[in-house]
């Protein structure tokens, strides 16, 4: 089944290959040598961000993931589209996780390998390592074994307790941030992954990945700020590459998790003990991944029972994604405003939005289904929505199928000789500018 961003550790360990070669470096070359296309709107970022910066997550670029969502153009052309976003000029040491710069970083590697990102991490990690059950794709996965698990998501807390689930799909179009996160294995490939990074690069009795670069990916380069989980963990947790550090009741830790619609995958790693822990659910919520591992190390480690990690600390766990996902659901609208119709008659809204990031957005009218009224509809990609007029000139708009499900705000812009100019789409904390194509 897919693993999500448990593929961050992959694509960081093939990069390692590469500076083993001498073909790279983790600090010290900018990233534009790498790949020319990778330009910032801040010049001076551009010229000095380097693999461990993307890498370990401190580039401070915004979290905007649903501009590359099912997006069908090349990865480099998304790429080229970054130059257009405004970003914080200074790093921090703050894990600020970002997909896309690990699809940039894949992608410089590439550039720099002379082969596809693919290519790259197969020839350079999987292979080696015999892990002949992973690879790209849920389309790929498919095609190679009749054997996969196909995705499930409970609409509530109390559905899930139930048993009550609906059936996914997997996804047919490959994500362009893959180097993030799109990737399938089983829980046996995980394993065998999983003692190798934990030796070093070495299994089998042969050193089959570079150790140095092995060991930088797990070596603390930023800190994951957050609430204190508990006593049992440290309460300072590093992230390197690809990898979260942190230790658990004096065991060191090496652990990273990832969550794809209808999957959630978990490896953690126990090195001092020789303990490596795969986990896999096809249930999007199924949030005892998180907490398992640590119920499994204080039976197999002898460790003290200090919570109940299963029947207490992963049922609240879940409860609280479940009541999160209702209010991302129902979203954080302004207050509305009653009877304040449109300030323009419908069919002006009508066309074609663009920004030179976020891509096209098309408002199309369309009949409905009774051949008589007639409705805006916010078309983005695959996304095809209804737009409910909320107040004035917004629009409440639903983005739901079994991957999203998330209400966003679209707001038309007027400009001085009274004609609509642009449109700002709001969603999740993120506002797209869009403006008016001419016609």
């Amino acid at each position: 089944m897919p693993i999500a961003s448990v593929t961050k550790g992959f694509t960081a360990t093939a990069i390692g290959e590469l500076v083993a070669e001498g073909k790279m470096d983790w600090d010290s070359t900018p990233v534009i040598k790498y790949l020319p296309e990778f330009e910032l709107q801040d010049l001076h970022l551009s010229e000095h961000l380097t693999m461990a910066d993307l890498l370990s997550h401190r580039t401070g670029f915004p979290s905007f993931d649903l501009a590359w969502f099912r997006n069908t153009e090349s990865r480099r052309d998304l790429i080229k589209r970054m130059r257009h976003v405004k970003m914080k000029p200074k790093l921090s040491s703050d894990c600020q996780y970002n997909n896309i710069m690990y699809a940039v970083a894949g992608e410089a590697a590439a550039n720099v390998a002379g082969v596809s990102y693919e290519e790259l991490v197969h020839t350079k990690v999987l292979k080696p390592l015999g892990l002949s059950n992973t690879g790209f794709s849920p389309s790929e996965m498919r095609e190679r074994s009749s054997n996969y698990a196909m995705p499930y998501r409970a609409a509530s807390f109390e559905d899930a307790q139930k048993g009550k689930v609906m059936q996914g799909y997997l996804d047919e179009i490959y994500a362009a941030d893959a180097p993030a996160g799109d990737r399938y294995s089983n829980v046996f490939d995980l394993v065998r992954w999983g003692h190798a990074i934990m030796q070093s690069g070495m299994l089998d009795g042969k050193q089959i990945l570079n150790k140095d670069s092995v060991e930088e990916t797990k070596s603390g380069h930023t800190f994951m700020r957050k609430e204190l989980e508990g006593p049992e963990f440290f309460p300072t947790v590093a992230y390197g590459f690809g990898w979260i550090i942190n230790t658990y009741k004096g065991q060191l830790v090496y652990r990273h998790d990832g969550s794809n619609p209808g999957y959630r995958t978990n490896l953690t790693l126990f090195p001092e003990a020789e303990l490596v822990i795969a986990h896999f659910a096809n249930l999007e919520r199924g949030d005892f991944i998180i907490d398992a591992p640590w119920y499994i190390a204080d039976e197999l480690l002898g460790l003290p029972k200090t919570r109940d990690w299963i029947n207490d600390v992963s049922v609240k766990r879940c409860k609280a994604r479940y009541n999160k996902d209702a209010k991302d659901a129902i979203g954080s609208l302004p207050a509305l405003l009653q009877d304040k119709p449109p300030m323009h008659p419908l069919q002006e809204f009508v066309g074609h939005y663009t920004d030179p990031f976020w891509g096209d957005v098309s408002v199309l009218m369309r009949k409905e289904k009774d051949g008589k009224n007639e409705n805006l509809y916010f078309n983005m990609r695959t996304f095809d929505s209804k737009m409910v007029h909320y107040h004035y000139n917004s629009f409440q708009i639903d983005l739901k199928d079994f991957v999203l499900n998330y209400r966003a705000l679209a707001t038309f812009e007027t400009g001085s000789n009274g004609k609509i100019t642009g449109l700002r789409f709001e969603v999740l904390g993120m506002s797209m500018p869009l403006k008016r194509k001419q016609d």
